[in-house]
C-alpha cells in the first residue's frame, strides 16, 4: 500500500466521517464546558453580557409585539453595537443571547452566557476535523484539533462569552466551507454567510477573506473566483442582515463604524513587551507576533507547525490545500505586526492564526506518519522513534493544559522559561484579571468583615457588578457603598498599573498573593504573582508618598 504524501487518504465513507467530525465537536464541546466553571470571568466578558442581554430585551420585544422594535429608537435602545463605543459588530452578541436562551434555565448566568460561543467553537473543531481529513488523513485530522485544543491560550479564549473565540470559530468554519473544487451555488452562498458572521464579530474577521483571495489568485483557480464572486457579495449582505444599527443609514453608519475601527486613539491601550511600554503612539516591533507565537505555543507542537507550513511551501502546486493553511495563519501574524495595529493582550488579537497554525501541525503529523506507516520504506525503529515523539509532544501539550489551569491566560512555553522566564524577561504574567479565581475570592471572604469592602485596581465594574449579582464576587467594592476599605487587590499587568500601584509593589508587604503552583522547580514552578492583596492603609501611604515627591497618578488604560 502506498501512504506516501501523495496518495489519497484512506478514510471511512463520507457519512461514517461526518458522524465522526459531529462526535469530535462534541467531545470538544463537551470538554469546554465541564471545564468552564473553573475558569474565572475574563476582562469583557461583563461587557459583552451586558450587550447580549440588550439583544434579548429587543427579541422579546419582536416576539411579544410590543412598539416598533424595529424602528430607530428600538435599534438604538437595545443593540448596543457598530456605530458607538469601540464598533464592535453584534454576531459574537447573538451568539451570547441565542446560547443562553437555549441553556439558561440549567446552567448558571456566566456558564450559560458562554454556552453559545463554546458550541460554536465545538461546530469549528468538528469542521476542522472533517475538512483535515478530507484533504490529507485521519491522522492529520486529529493532530490538528488536539493542537488546536492543548493550546492553553486558545482553550481559554475557546470558554469565554466574549468576541475572539465566535471570530475563530467563524473563521475556521468558512476555511472548512471553501472547496472551490466542487463548489455549488449553495455551497457557495453557504461560505458567504459564515464569511459575513466572521465580520460581524470584530474588525480584525474584515481579514477574513484575504487568504481566500490571495489563494485563489496564487493558484489560478476558477472555481475558487466562482465561489468568491458569489460569497462576497453575500458576506457583505450577511453583515448587513446581522447589523440592525445599520439598517436606517447603512451608509453613514458604516463610515462611522470604519472610522471608530480604523481610529483607535481613544482606546490607546498599552502593553509589556520584553520590559518595555509600548502602545499606539510607540508601535511594537514588527517581529512581535512571530516571538508570541514562539513562545505561547507549546514547545512540541512548534516542529510540527513548521514540518507542515515546509510541506506546504514545498508542495505548493501538488497540494494547494497547505497554501490555503499557510494564508490563514498568515493574514494576521503579518497584519497585527504593522505599526498601526493596536498592541495590547498578547495573542488574543491574533487568535484565528492559532488556528490554521494547529491545522499545519496535523500536516506535520500526516507526513511524519506517512514515512512510519506500514508500506513505507522507514525502518521499524525509525516508526517507533516517530509514534513515541508524537505521543510525548501531545503528553506534554496536555500536561501543560493541566499544570497551568485555570491560568490559561498566563502560559509561555519552555522555549522562554515558561512563566518565570517570560516574567523575567519582562512579559506581562497575567492581563485579563482572569487570576481572580475561588482562592482569592474565598480569602477575601473570610478576610473581611461585614462592614468592610475591597477596592480592586483597574477593574471591570461590568464584571465585578455581575459578579456581585450573582452572588460568586462575596464582598462589597462599589465606593457609594457603606464601610470603610479593607483591601486593595492589583492585577499583576504592568501595563494596567500606576505609578502608586508600582510603588506600593516595590515597597509594601502584600498580605495575599495569587500563583498557579508555587511547587516545582525552574520553568515549572509557577510562584510569579498574578494577583497581589494589600491593605488599604498601605495603598493610601502609597498615595501620600507620590503625591509628597510630585508622581503622576494617572492611570494608563487597563484594556
Amino acid at each position: 500500500m502506498d501512504v506516501s504524501p501523495d496518495s489519497p487518504p484512506s478514510l471511512p465513507p463520507p457519512h461514517r466521517w461526518m458522524l465522526a467530525s459531529v462526535l469530535v465537536g462534541l467531545f470538544v464541546a463537551i470538554v469546554l464546558l465541564a471545564t468552564s466553571p473553573g475558569l474565572p470571568m475574563a476582562w469583557d466578558e461583563g461587557n459583552a453580557i451586558w450587550r447580549a442581554r440588550g439583544i434579548q430585551r429587543w427579541a422579546e420585544r419582536v416576539v411579544q409585539r410590543r412598539g416598533e422594535p424595529f424602528g430607530r429608537k428600538a435599534i438604538a435602545e437595545y443593540w448596543w453595537y457598530t456605530t458607538r463605543i469601540e464598533g464592535h459588530p453584534p454576531f459574537y452578541g447573538i451568539v451570547i443571547a441565542l446560547g443562553r436562551r437555549l441553556s439558561e434555565s440549567w446552567l448558571d448566568p456566566l456558564q450559560s452566557a458562554r454556552f453559545g460561543p463554546i458550541v460554536l467553537f465545538g461546530l469549528a473543531a468538528g469542521a476542522m476535523f472533517y475538512r483535515m481529513g478530507r484533504e490529507y488523513s485521519a491522522a492529520a485530522a486529529v493532530g490538528a484539533v488536539g493542537a488546536l485544543l492543548l493550546m492553553p491560550r486558545v482553550f481559554a479564549h475557546a470558554h469565554f462569552a466574549s468576541f475572539d473565540g465566535p471570530l475563530t470559530s467563524c473563521w475556521v468554519l468558512a476555511w472548512a466551507l471553501f472547496g472551490p473544487a466542487r463548489t455549488s451555488w449553495a455551497k457557495a452562498g453557504l461560505f458567504g454567510v459564515v464569511l459575513g458572521m466572521a465580520l460581524a464579530c470584530k474588525a480584525p474577521g474584515w481579514a477574513a477573506p484575504l487568504p481566500f483571495l490571495a489563494w485563489t489568485v496564487l493558484n489560478r483557480d476558477r472555481p475558487g473566483a466562482k465561489a468568491l464572486a458569489i460569497a462576497l457579495p453575500v458576506a457583505l449582505a450577511a453583515f448587513f442582515l446581522l447589523n440592525p444599527p445599520l439598517w436606517h443609514d447603512p451608509i453613514r453608519g458604516f463610515e462611522t463604524f470604519v472610522a471608530m475601527n480604523v481610529g483607535r486613539g481613544r482606546f490607546n491601550i498599552s502593553t509589556q513587551f520584553l520590559g518595555r511600554m509600548y502602545n499606539l503612539d510607540h508601535p511594537l516591533p514588527w517581529y512581535n507576533t512571530l516571538l508570541w507565537t514562539g513562545i505561547t505555543v507549546p514547545l512540541g507542537t512548534l516542529p510540527l507547525i513548521v514540518a507542515g507550513a515546509g510541506r506546504a511551501v514545498r508542495r505548493w502546486r501538488a497540494e494547494p490545500a497547505g497554501t490555503l493553511l499557510l494564508a490563514g495563519a498568515s493574514t494576521l501574524l503579518v497584519l497585527r505586526a504593522l505599526p498601526l495595529a493596536p498592541p495590547h493582550d498578547g495573542v488574543r488579537l491574533f487568535l484565528p492564526s492559532f488556528a490554521f497554525l494547529a491545522a499545519l501541525a496535523g500536516v506535520g503529523v500526516d507526513g511524519l506518519l506517512a514515512r512510519s506507516a506500514p508500506g513505507s520504506r522507514a525502518l521499524r525503529p525509525g516508526r517507533t522513534v516517530r509514534w513515541a515523539g508524537l505521543v510525548l509532544i501531545y503528553a506534554g501539550s496536555l500536561s501543560s493544559l493541566l499544570w497551568y489551569a485555570p491560568q490559561w491566560l498566563s502560559y509561555y512555553n519552555l522555549a522562554i522559561g515558561g512563566l518565570p522566564g517570560a516574567t523575567a524577561l519582562g512579559m506581562e504574567p497575567t492581563y485579563y484579571w482572569d487570576a481572580l479565581d475561588r482562592d482569592v475570592l474565598d480569602w477575601l471572604d473570610r478576610h473581611t468583615g461585614p462592614d468592610e469592602k475591597v477596592c480592586f485596581a483597574a477593574p471591570s465594574v461590568e464584571n465585578l457588578t455581575l459578579m456581585r449579582r450573582w452572588g460568586t464576587l462575596p464582598v462589597e467594592f462599589r465606593a457609594e457603598a457603606p464601610g470603610a476599605y479593607r483591601w486593595y487587590v492589583i492585577q499583576h499587568r504592568p501595563s494596567g498599573w500606576q505609578s502608586v500601584d508600582r510603588r506600593l509593589i516595590e515597597n509594601a508587604r502584600p498580605a495575599y498573593q495569587k500563583t498557579i503552583r508555587p511547587i516545582g522547580w525552574g520553568p515549572w514552578r509557577l510562584d510569579q504573582p498574578l494577583i497581589s492583596i494589600y491593605r488599604y492603609e498601605a495603598h493610601l501611604e502609597a498615595v501620600r508618598a507620590a503625591g509628597n515627591r510630585g508622581d503622576g497618578l494617572e492611570r494608563p488604560s487597563p484594556g
